[in-house]
């Protein structure tokens, strides 16, 4: 089972350091330690769990190379030990996992609108008015919630390093050694949008835009951030609303058809269900149906014959000759074909 990673990152980290020796160069037994809480860190593979969705709206997009990284400006550095995880991370605090602020996925999209003609195009309208869409989105109307973990392939965190350079150039560099998501992690990103200026579902469209576009967290100059594969997100909710919809669709479906294949296929799929009991009734009544129409014609030239025979009874040579000739024509399999009409009068001639 894993641990709570923001608790191994803020917490668990820093015990066990021996803070009397942070400025002996010498030391390496803090270095080793470091090393082995890094280790610990990245080695960590939680499972995800669906959280509650809030919004109303929500897409799925995954990290490209070389990852993300967030919470950069969050303190975490320590003096003087080589090998040490220098800048923050932002992490969920109950779940531990690496979490996408709100406030920075709504800062994000906002600062695309500081060029209007980009706005403009990522809608397909030159004459939109982006400073009235702009405070219709971000002035108190729509909310942004944080983006979280959905699912990850391998491996969820890492470290990585950044080589400062100043002024002069590369002058006895320190890399710099941080945590970053991983590529091929996805997020759900999910808002709570109104019909407005423009409707909910071009904001999203236009949100992923900007996100495909600009990225998100530190370093996105130096390509960390990126995402793609951007694509709707179900929640488990509307999974569930949405079988309901489509099972009873299936049912009117199955209990409005004459089709004995449609009404099978329905039994089989929800056999024990009330609606499976219903369409099995209206399963029995169209095989009893069409078991009669089979008959019909069958039935129609039996009575045919039946009346025909009736009319020449006066004629006692020719009834007993046409009376023969029922019999044996009836009386054969492949014409009855079983019909209780036809050989109810079968026996009726017979009795003639």
């Amino acid at each position: 089972m894993s641990a709570n990673i923001g608790w191994l990152f803020y917490r668990d980290y820093f015990n066990g350091i021996d803070y009397a020796k942070l400025s002996d160069k010498k030391d390496t037994k803090n270095k080793e330690y470091i090393e082995k809480k890094v280790a610990n860190i990245t080695k960590q593979t939680p499972q995800i769990v669906e959280e509650n969705i809030l919004g109303n709206v929500h897409f799925k997009a995954t990290t490209m190379y070389p990852g993300l990284l967030l919470g950069s400006g969050n303190a975490h550095e320590l003096p003087s030990i080589e090998g040490q995880l220098s800048l923050g991370f932002s992490f969920d605090y109950t779940t531990g996992l690496p979490v996408i602020a709100g406030s920075s996925i709504k800062g994000v999209l906002r600062s695309a609108f500081s060029h209007p003609e980009y706005i403009q195009e990522l809608l397909g309208d030159d004459t939109v008015d982006v400073r009235a869409v702009e405070s219709d989105i971000f002035d108190n109307r729509d909310i942004f919630f944080d983006a979280v973990v959905t699912s990850y392939s391998t491996q969820l965190l890492d470290d990585d390093f950044l080589t400062p350079h100043d002024e002069e150039g590369i002058k006895n560099p320190i890399p710099i050694r941080f945590l970053k998501v991983m590529p091929a992690v996805t997020y759900v990103f999910d808002f709570y949008l109104k019909d407005g200026l423009i409707s909910k579902d071009r904001k999203r469209k236009l949100f992923e835009a900007i996100l495909a576009d600009l990225g998100l967290g530190a370093k996105t100059n130096v390509g960390y951030g990126k995402f793609e594969n951007f694509a709707p997100f179900v929640t488990k909710e509307e999974k569930e609303e949405a079988a309901k919809v489509q099972f009873q669709e299936s049912f009117q479906k199955a209990k409005n058809s004459q089709e004995i294949g449609v009404l099978e296929s329905f039994i089989s799929q929800h056999r024990g269900t009330q609606e499976a009991a219903i369409i099995e009734e209206t399963l029995i009544e169209l095989r009893v149906k069409q078991k009669e129409n089979t008959h019909k014609e069958r039935n129609d030239k039996a009575q045919l014959a039946y009346d025909a025979l009736l009319k020449v009874k006066g004629n006692q040579k020719k009834f007993v000759k046409e009376k023969e000739k029922f019999i044996k024509k009836w009386a054969a399999e492949k014409n009855h074909k079983k019909s209780p009409f036809v050989l109810e009068l079968l026996e009726k001639v017979k009795a003639l």
